[in-house]
């Protein structure tokens, strides 16, 4: 019996799984049988009782022995059987099913009249325990407000290479997560003012004010104004010098919400929702902040920086001061070299004729090069030449600040003038830590950007700012993307707000006509004044050689930010231009150009020196930490420097002609040069006369514009930035979200939060 018994375990044992399966599928089977195929659940109809098997079967052949009734019809013996279907058929007030919903009322007709009237029963007449319909005088009726004008309209253009969507940008895919490109644009940015406190004051007062005829009619929700567009327009300056009719401009190629804030101004036009939902849409903060102060472009110039136009004019004011500054600087600096110099090779004449030292250097230079010198942490023998010499510890003089390069000593460099080095700026005891804003509250003592930066922090909206308490005027503005260079363009803007009543029968006569009407529109803005976009390619034909019937033809291309030229020897039946490898960059310098508050843009308050800014770690930025100070990486220098610059004009010189003709500048004088002709498209021939002396004005004055600009040293790109010029917290001023201040819990205008 054991030896059975251990047997049967064994075999329990190697086959358990296979036992658990065949219980399983048997316990599944049987409730496959007894609770799916023989169901105890019944279902009653026409007084039985059906299983879910046999229920079908039981209606279809009912259905069949009343469709035999109704096709014998007649008979003596037989009654004759009606069909009456239940959708459409009156409804037997003794079922059960309907017997207690219909009390008080009478039954309607049918089930599909009672989906078409609801409240068919109800009377409009006055009676007890009905409703009552409101007659038409009885209605609330509103005049609409008046929106004020638009004011200080002003218009700006920026070229330079940004940060290039190269996909759609959607509310899903905003424009911080498609991907981009640096690539150059023209950007025209159009601002202007609005006075939202009076508009506040005339929605108040024309919807829950005393410019409503009854009291029972001031409603409060209608009170609180929604802004519901920005309307840009632009008219281009045609060929025969008059413009063109005005057209609207859409929005900006990065703006997540194009499709929301495309303009419908017909109650019939709107999506699905109607006016409700469009309203609500709009009411969301962010959606105004972005319908108001839409985000630019992220800037990838170092050298350049988006504003709207009045403080783009302060902008460009600050960085001319700051390179005049920095151009002086170089000039005295370049004089204490010289000076230095000459002062040397005297000590070294004196020297050799006296015999006094075999170093060749004076008493005097060796007090000069004694102390403060980097490389000792107390100022003593870093910049010592004389071992003889005391260090400054010994003769008295303040001690450096450590290790640290940029503590500020009286024997540095530049002491003696009171002339700051290019990295004191930032360290400077008498301006404080952050270059240009005193620590102790006194007026600056030079130029920086920072205060553009923090000057227009208080002008931007954010996620705190509440329209209804404002006081001062609005800054608006919106982009233009889609000019053509070339083009010379002016615009015209007006500001949309909604209008709460549309579509209602709630208007009052004086404003019926507008009764389908979305947006209460401003009038438009004064017409700006026009704006060039320049072209992207010239050509210049600048000399002629007889001999070999060839000319001289500088080919200017702005690219990547940057004008780029390349001469080129053509002759006649060439094309004027081709692909060219670029020509070898000077070195970069960036000792004075990346300090906080510079012309480099990038580097306010301070945030490149905690490693945050533009120039910090990014795709297109440096390493992290000390950034101020370090070689731009090298994928920025690959996009400041293509392998290959695009120079093709799609022209081609058909002749060099001879001209003899009289001069009028400065006096009437004989003169013979060249006139080159040239075709774009084969068909029509153009000229331009060969040499300087013979260009006209815009053209000489396009050539010197080119050839200034193109003596500039390329910079890094900056890094693109999330978040936009909101991200940029704490540039301009203390307390932004990001600056060194906010750390120490501080919020500001750029916040996205308040801090609490």
């Amino acid at each position: 019996m054991r030896e059975l018994l251990g047997k049967i375990g064994r075999f329990c044992e190697n086959h358990v799984e296979k036992i658990v399966l065949v219980i399983a599928g048997a316990f599944c089977i049987w409730l496959f049988f007894t609770r799916v195929i023989f169901s105890p659940n019944g279902v009653p109809y026409d007084g039985k009782t059906y299983s879910p098997g046999q229920i079908d079967t039981a209606i279809q052949r009912k259905a069949e022995d009343l469709a035999l009734q109704l096709q014998s019809g007649g008979g003596t013996s037989q009654k004759k059987v009606t069909y009456v279907p239940k959708l459409t058929g009156p409804i037997d007030p003794n079922d059960p099913v309907v017997s207690k919903v219909f009390v008080g009322r009478p039954a309607p007709e049918s089930f599909l009249e009672l989906l078409r009237s609801p409240l068919s029963f109800m009377s409009s007449e006055l009676g007890a325990g009905e409703v009552v319909a409101q007659s038409p005088d009885d209605r609330p009726r509103y005049a609409l407000p008046r929106i004020g004008p638009v004011t200080d309209v002003a218009v700006g253009h920026i070229r330079a290479a940004a940060y290039v969507p190269l996909e759609d940008v959607t509310p899903q895919r905003t424009y911080d997560a498609v991907e981009t490109e640096p690539n150059d644009i023209d950007l025209v940015t159009v601002e202007a003012k609005f006075n939202v406190a009076e508009l506040y004051r005339q929605f108040n007062a024309y919807f829950a004010g005393t410019e409503v005829a009854k009291q029972a009619w001031r409603d409060p929700c209608l009170a609180n104004p929604k802004f519901a567009a920005v309307h840009l327009q632009r008219q281009t300056l045609l060929d025969d010098g008059t413009w063109s009719d005005w057209v609207d401009v859409p929005r900006s190629r990065i703006e997540a919400n194009r499709s929301l804030f495309q303009i419908v101004e017909n109650v019939k036009e709107l999506p699905p929702g109607g006016l409700g939902v469009r309203m609500m849409q709009y009411a969301d903060r962010f959606v105004t902040m972005s319908l108001l102060q839409p985000e630019a472009y992220q800037i990838a110039s170092a050298e350049e920086e988006w504003f709207p136009p009045s403080y783009y004019t302060k902008f460009k004011e600050v960085q001319r001061k700051i390179e005049a500054d920095e151009k002086r600087k170089e000039r005295e600096e370049q004089r204490d070299r010289q000076e230095a110099d000459t002062g040397g090779r005297r000590d070294n004449l004196r020297t050799a004729a006296g015999g006094a030292t075999a170093t060749g250097t004076s008493p005097r230079r060796r007090e000069s090069t004694t102390g403060g010198g980097m490389g000792d942490p107390y100022g003593g023998a870093g910049g010592t030449r004389d071992r003889g010499a005391r260090t400054s510890r010994t003769r008295g003089g303040a001690p450096g600040m450590g290790m640290d390069p940029m503590a500020p000593d009286a024997r540095q460099r530049g002491a003696r003038t009171g002339r700051r080095t290019p990295g004191d700026m930032a360290y400077d005891p008498g301006l404080g830590a952050y270059g240009g804003y005193p620590m102790d509250g006194t007026m600056r003592m030079t130029p920086t950007t920072d205060e553009v930066y923090y000057e227009f922090a208080q002008a931007a909206m954010n996620y705190t700012t509440d329209l209804s308490k404002s006081k001062d005027p609005l800054l608006f503005w919106a982009f233009d993307d889609t000019m053509e260079p070339g083009k010379t363009h002016r615009y015209r803007i007006r500001l949309g707000v909604f209008n709460p009543v549309a579509g209602t029968d709630k208007l009052a006569p004086r404003d019926a006509d507008k009764k389908n009407q979305v947006i209460l529109w401003s009038e438009f803005s004064k017409v700006t004044d026009a704006v060039s976009v320049p072209k992207r390619l010239y050509f210049f034909a600048k000399d002629v050689q007889d001999r070999q019937k060839t000319a001289t033809v500088e080919v200017a291309r702005y690219l990547l930010g940057y004008w780029r030229t390349e001469d080129f020897q053509v002759r006649p039946g060439d094309a004027i231009g081709k692909e060219m490898e670029p020509k070898e960059e000077k070195p970069k310098r960036t000792d004075r150009l990346m300090t906080p508050g510079g012309r480099i843009t990038g580097a306010p308050m301070g945030r490149e020196m905690l490693g945050m800014g533009p120039y910090a770690a990014g795709p297109y930025g440096g390493a992290g930490g000390m950034a101020m100070y370090q070689t731009p990486a090298d994928p920025a220098d690959a996009a400041i420097n293509p392998e290959l610059i695009d120079y093709s004009t799609n022209t081609v010189l058909v002749d060099l002609l001879e001209v003899s003709d009289w001069s009028t500048q400065p006096s009437l004088q004989p003169r013979v040069y060249y006139d080159m002709l040239y075709t774009h498209d084969g068909t029509s021939i153009e000229r331009m006369p060969v040499g300087t002396r013979n260009w006209s004005k815009d053209l000489l004055a396009t050539y010197q514009l080119i050839s200034t600009e193109k003596r500039k040293e390329p910079q890094s790109f900056k890094s693109f930035q999330k978040g936009g010029f909101r991200s940029r917290g704490g540039m301009g001023g203390p307390g932004g979200y990001g600056s060194p201040y906010d750390m120490m819990g501080g919020g500001g205008p750029y916040g996205p939060t308040p801090r609490r």
